[in-house]
């Protein structure tokens, strides 16, 4: 039987696909670069942009603190005087807290004064410190919401509550309370982003137009249109 010439040029091309490929393939492995790649160096980050540290260390719900090698809370000074005026003239306690929070000019306004291990609402609800968060709710109520929501703060832990839970700093482990504006609160710089191949390196970051091939196939074709 002899073969058709179709099929004998068909197998014969066959042959010689893979020994194409394999020629192919060296050629990219082994052969001159297409085209330079640049090489820049690598960003520099800071390490408080990436941080998932509170910035502020709050001291427990009711707050303690030492004094004289003892652990002491709020009432445990408070109990035996009454709040006099306020802010008191000339006190020897407390003198690091400077209150700086808008029309909030006195303790009164957040600490309840039948017991200072608790804070206090507009509406007389006494609260414990862990529950700051719905005192603060009260005068900054769309940023409240978006700390709900996420979009205010920072969320730790995990974004899908199926793998783990997230946690959310509460306002007064970022602001603090007596001065939200200390430490200040601006938004901290973008991250860098990524170098593609298509950019160059310039101090102003704006991709060349003679390196990248995009550009100049878009210019050739606005070039042609407009002629």
């Amino acid at each position: 039987m002899t073969r058709e010439p179709g099929r004998q040029v068909g197998s014969s091309l066959g042959l010689l696909i893979g020994p194409s490929f394999f020629v192919l393939a060296a050629w990219l492995a082994f052969g001159p670069p297409v085209t330079t790649v640049p090489e820049l160096s690598a960003a520099h980050v800071s390490a408080q942009q990436i941080t998932t540290a509170p910035r502020r260390t709050i001291i427990g719900d009711p707050p303690t603190i030492m004094i004289n090698d003892f652990e002491r809370m709020c009432s445990d000074c408070h109990q035996l005087f009454p709040l006099g005026p306020d802010p008191i003239p000339g006190r020897r306690q407390h003198e690091h807290v400077k209150l700086e929070h808008g029309i909030n000019d006195q303790c009164r306004n957040c600490h309840d004064t039948k017991n200072m291990n608790r804070l206090v609402l507009y509406s007389g609800e006494s609260i414990s410190y862990s529950e700051v968060t719905h005192l603060c709710q009260k005068c900054h109520g769309p940023t409240y919401h978006d700390w709900e929501a996420g979009i205010h703060g920072r969320v730790n832990g995990y974004w899908d509550p199926a793998k783990g839970e997230p946690r959310k700093l509460k306002c007064i482990q970022c602001h603090n309370p007596h001065r939200p504006r200390v430490p200040a609160m601006d938004p901290l710089a973008p991250l860098p982003g990524p170098h593609t191949l298509r950019m160059g390196k310039r101090p102003d970051h704006e991709p060349k137009p003679e390196a990248d091939p995009l550009r100049r196939s878009l210019e050739r074709s606005r070039d042609r249109r407009q002629k």
